[in-house]
Parts: C-alpha cells; structure tokens; sequence
C-alpha cells in the first residue's frame, strides 16, 4: 500500500533523513520507534506531502505521490493524526470534524462519518458545541483521530499518540487504533512509547538519527537485546 525508496529530507542543509526505505502492506500495523529528534515526525510529514523529499520517491497504492499536495493524498485514502493533535482550538469539536471532511461532495456523507466519530468517541458527541482549546489531552487526541476518519482513509498516520496523555488514555487511544485496524484500515503508527507500540502493531522499524537500522516483527524486536537496551528500560 505504502513504500518510500531511498529518500532523503534535509531542513536547510541539515540532514533529517538518511537514504529512507519502507514499506506497508494493506491491512498491516506497522510502527516506526526510535527517540526524540531521530526523524519519525519527518517520515510521516514526508508521507504526508508537508516536507518535500531531496531525493527518493513515495508510493501509495502503486501511484508515486511523491509531487502531490498534502490535500490530494488526502482525497486518496491517507489520513493523518499529527504530532501534538492539532486540533483547530476556536473552533468546535463539531467544526473540527466537519474541516476534517472538507472535501466531501455529499452533505449526507458528511452526516454520517460525523455520526461514526460519536459512536466511536461519545465523549464528543457529549461536548460537540464546545471549543476544541477547552478540551483536555485526552479529549483532543480522541478529536484528532475522529477528524482524521471524516474521509474514512484507508491508512492512518498517527504520529505520537501518547505524547502528553496519562496512561490510561494512552491505552484508550491505543485500544481504538486497534479497534479501527481489526475493522480493515491500514495503520502505520510513530511512537516514542516502545513498550505501548510494540504491543499493538505487528511489524517495526527502528529509527536513529535519521537512519533505520532494524526492520522485524514486534514480537522479535520486543526480545531483541539491542531494542531493550535502548527503548524499552530493561
């Protein structure tokens, strides 16, 4: 479904990533590991279409995408969760929703995928008049993802989901990604909680200053000496 090949990201003449190559299949839950400032965030804004590649090509469904706006990957079946949510803060939950699925042609549409982001996420339903900056952590993230969902995507980039949540809610939000995967979307998930994401996806690459360095299931990379050292406080 999803590959890049031998791409390199540079912000001014610093190099952010390093001759990237990965793939996702349909149906998989693949997650990217790798410390702070190591390049996840930049992989996926790659993917995303909001930084532009120096050298590589990105490939979606077979079509390179890589010279296409961040709105037309969108239209074609990516949605993106960013790091830090996001969410539009004056406007409401109901708003934000409807900014998610912008682009849909049919208002009855529109109504619908809205009704499924309440059925998934009932707190939002509870407070959709309210103004997204009011909102806790917790709350926001749930309004991301169901913004996110408004073009029902077909993969999802979520970068980060458990920064600045309490536990508990990370595994909320954990538990609804793989609610959303076992329903059929394709997940690729960055994430600086190893122990957390290597639980829930199947397969994981490790990222280091801008390099991978290990492709393997999650089971492996979880029993992986190098991995506990490193990622997993063991």
């Amino acid at each position: 479904m999803l590959s890049l090949e031998n791409v390199d990201v540079f912000y001014s003449k610093s190099q952010a990533l390093h001759n990237i190559s990965l793939h996702v299949a349909a149906g998989e839950f693949v997650t990217i590991l790798g410390a702070n400032g190591a390049g996840k965030s930049t992989i996926m804004k790659c993917i995303m279409g909001l930084v532009q590649p120096k050298s590589g090509r990105v490939f979606y469904n077979g079509a390179d995408i890589t010279e296409k706006e961040p709105w037309e990957r969108a239209a074609m079946g990516i949605g993106y969760v960013p790091e830090g949510r996001r969410v539009f803060p004056d406007f409401t939950i109901e708003e934000n929703l409807k900014m998610g699925g912008y682009s849909l042609p049919d208002p009855k549409r529109l109504q619908e995928n809205m009704e499924k982001a309440y059925q998934l996420f009932p707190r939002l339903w509870e407070r959709k008049k309210q103004a997204a900056k009011t909102m806790s952590g917790g709350e926001q993230q749930m309004l991301a993802i169901a913004r996110a969902l408004m073009l029902n995507p077909k993969l999802l980039l979520i970068d980060e989901i458990s920064m600045g949540l309490m536990p508990i809610l990370v595994n909320h939000s954990l538990n609804i990604i793989a609610k959303l995967h076992q329903e059929g979307i394709t997940v690729l998930l960055v994430e600086q909680n190893a122990n957390k994401a290597l639980k829930y996806a199947g397969r994981g690459y490790i990222l280091k200053t801008g390099k991978i360095t290990m492709e393997d299931s999650c089971v492996n990379l979880s029993h992986n000496e190098d991995v506990i050292k490193a990622y997993l406080g063991e």
